[in-house]
């Protein structure tokens, strides 16, 4: 927790992932636009979808059988993936 600020998690608030209300909750609380905040994830449809569609940048971790999704369209396409963690320091 020494790094992050917000813990928005979906079994307090009653709405998980993929249905954006739980992104809405996290932005508001964070008090910031969807183009100023970054999705990681490691789930294409319930993390990288639904941010993409309400036009935050996306980063999917390709790790477990998350890896293994086969991009089929633009929605699907994050801006950056990586294959672990670390490889998050050449982004940002």
């Amino acid at each position: 927790m020494k790094y992050i600020q917000l813990v928005v998690a979906s079994a307090e608030e009653g709405v998980a992932k993929p249905d954006k209300r739980i992104f809405d909750i996290a932005l508001k609380r964070a008090g910031c636009s969807p183009s100023e905040a970054v999705m990681i994830g490691d789930r294409v449809d319930n993390d990288i979808i639904p941010a993409n569609e309400m036009g935050m940048m996306t980063i999917w971790v390709r790790q477990g059988l998350g890896k293994y999704w086969t991009i089929s369209d633009e929605s699907e396409k994050a801006d950056f993936t990586v294959d672990n963690l670390s490889e998050l320091l050449d982004i940002f």
